[in-house]
């Protein structure tokens, strides 16, 4: 294996031809300087100059060492420059799971800002409802999550990513979209026949629902359970109205109205950032940064 030091040498008197020059750049003598090249030329089994009184040219294979040596140095220099970015989190992979319903909440935005701060990382997105989040940020298959509320333990560090309200939504053609254009109370809303969340498949939707339900004093009228989106395929096919976060307010806006909750103001839709505190991964670090000039802004 060539010495690094030599190899340094070799490199100044290949650039100057010249030893004398050669060896005031390396702050040292000429004699020493001479007595280097000759044990590197040793090592390799060849000659690297063409020595006379006046001038010093590289032979062939002192031209091919200079060219790989080169090579070498400016790929050593990109491994550098690649790791340290690796370390400040400008490259690499982020690894983030998403719920079906967080695609609608303001995450993209979130996501646009920190690509534009860091082009380089590689995104990956992982769709799973949030009962599956917590297992999969446990187990390294994710490194943050946007969670709702109920899934998100303290050991997974949440915090508020945003918070938007639900509201009242039914067919355009519906008689009771201009009876209630104004907006409606949640007992008006629980006085009709509705579509619910399924306990199972969405299971946050469905505890909010519950606690509007119980707020309006009305017994529940459910005539078939759903989960976002799904849930206005529903409403548009006329099965019946919905409540559903405000976030869906921009989709089927041909044949959908939605109206808002007059006294709902305070039940919201959350949805949490989630990652494990040992997870080292230094884009993890920006991507929570990004997080909270949003929350601070």
């Amino acid at each position: 294996m060539l010495d690094s030091k030599l190899s340094e040498m070799f490199l100044v008197v290949a650039e100057e031809l010249h030893f004398g020059r050669a060896a005031q750049r390396l702050f040292m003598t000429q004699p020493p300087l001479s007595q280097a090249i000759r044990r590197l030329e040793e090592q390799i089994g060849a000659t690297l100059f063409i020595r006379t009184t006046r001038t010093v040219q590289l032979t062939a294979s002192g031209q091919e060492l200079q060219r790989r040596l080169r090579l070498i140095g400016n790929e050593l220099e990109q491994t550098l420059q690649a790791v340290q970015q690796v370390h400040r989190g400008e490259t690499g992979m982020l690894r983030i799971a998403l719920t079906p319903s967080s695609a609608y909440a303001g995450v993209s935005k979130h996501l646009y800002r920190f690509r534009q701060d860091f082009p380089q990382v590689d995104i990956q997105i992982y769709e799973m409802n949030s009962s599956e989040m917590p297992a999969a940020l446990y187990e390294r298959r994710v490194d943050v999550a946007m969670i709702r509320p109920s899934f998100a333990v303290p050991d997974l560090n949440p915090q508020l990513v945003e918070s938007e309200p639900m509201m009242f939504v039914l067919r355009r053609d519906d008689p009771r979209a201009q009876e209630h254009s104004q907006g409606l109370t949640l007992h008006q809303a629980f006085s009709y026949e509705m579509v619910a969340y399924s306990r199972q498949q969405s299971r946050y939707f469905h505890l909010l629902q519950q606690r509007m339900l119980q707020r309006s004093g009305c017994l529940p009228r459910f005539a078939q359970e759903s989960m976002v989106p799904t849930v206005l395929v529903m409403v548009e096919a006329g099965i019946a109205p919905a409540i559903v976060p405000a976030s869906l307010a921009r989709l089927r806006t041909d044949t959908l109205e939605y109206l808002p909750l007059l006294d709902a103001d305070d039940i919201t839709a959350e949805l949490m950032s989630a990652y494990v505190s040992d997870n080292t991964n230094p884009a993890l670090v920006n991507f929570l940064a990004v997080l909270e000039q949003h929350r601070s802004s």
